[in-house]
């Protein structure tokens, strides 16, 4: 659904709350700090959707735009925001740190921290809200590229972003149609290209070691099950992590490391136990080769696991 809309239908005392009603219901709540005067608050809003991406156009007096630490806690879809400057400057601050927006590049900003738009001279700006999940890229990411100017070289990916975005929201006739969907998808790829060519290296480097952490550290428990010595201190110290960080890791994962292994070690020696040549050796032997020191609660932990002893389930028939 396609939203025209102009201070220009209401009466003067009513325009500064038209204002902030339209902009809290169809694009995002925030505080708007407008002109003192009545008769000098004036805006216009075109906002429009592509698919799961909303498109908006504003045009308005000098104002100030604020997104309070209580309404980035509050229950709304998480978005990142892109404005694109049409004319003159603006400014975003999220993060601690603030970048100012000139014509041709795009700026950033996530609603689920506290964040600040400085229009001194007016907005003229073209705003481009896509909800986080849709984008499916890394917190770090994201937060790597607010407040930052994106574009300025015309030979960037931002600047092919703007220039793109631009053309998006002047031709409002490709926003329906049986296109639309198509369209859609490419401009959240375009704007995964931009948002990734502007991240810092080094922050994308590190966002993928964490991601593949988890996995990487159930890969070298997987490897080492049958070591007497495996612990969970043993397994971070491995990986150059404290104790605390490897179980935060492993819990992502769905993993407590100390039971993850004793239930392994166990599910190993139950398999052992069940083959041919499982008779010519002990049920200590097994449970010593599985990392288990202690024959005695190898037992108990077999036979609370699987409702019978080792060697019990050692000499039963395994078809």
């Amino acid at each position: 659904m396609k939203t025209q809309w102009s201070t220009s239908a209401y009466a003067v005392d009513d325009r500064a709350e038209a204002i902030r009603q339209t902009i809290r219901d169809r694009v995002v709540p925030v505080h708007i700090a407008l002109p003192e005067r009545p008769e000098d608050v004036y805006c216009e809003v075109s906002i429009t959707g592509v698919g799961r991406v909303q498109l908006s156009t504003v045009r308005a007096n000098p104002a100030t735009v604020e997104r309070s630490l209580r309404l980035a806690a509050a229950d709304w879809e998480p978005c990142l925001f892109l404005s694109l400057q049409r004319a003159g400057t603006s400014g975003v601050v999220q993060d601690g740190r603030a970048a100012t927006i000139r014509p041709g590049t795009l700026g950033c900003y996530d609603t689920r921290r506290p964040y600040t738009l400085l229009f001194d001279g007016g907005v003229d700006t073209h705003f481009l809200r896509i909800p986080v999940a849709e984008l499916g890229l890394p917190d770090a990411v994201l937060g790597d590229v607010t407040a930052r100017v994106l574009g300025g070289d015309g030979a960037s990916v931002a600047a092919l972003g703007a220039s793109c975005l631009s053309r998006l929201a002047a031709v409002p006739d490709l926003h329906t149609g049986p296109a639309a969907e198509h369209l859609a998808r490419a401009t959240l790829e375009l704007v995964r290209a931009v948002i990734a060519d502007a991240c810092d290296l080094e922050v994308a480097a590190r966002v993928a070691r964490e991601e593949s952490l988890g996995p990487r550290i159930l890969e070298y428990l997987r490897r080492h099950l049958t070591d007497r010595d495996l612990t969970p201190g043993a397994v971070a110290k491995a990986h150059h992590i404290s104790l605390r960080h490897l179980y935060a890791v492993l819990a992502r994962e769905g993993v407590s490391p100390g039971e993850w292994i004793r239930r392994q070690r166990l599910e190993g020696a139950r398999r052992e136990l069940a083959g041919p040549g499982a008779r010519r050796d002990t049920v200590a032997a097994v449970a010593h080769r599985w990392g288990f020191t202690d024959a005695s609660s190898f037992g108990r932990s077999f036979k609370d696991a699987y409702g019978v002893t080792p060697r019990d389930y050692r000499d039963r028939p395994h078809g």
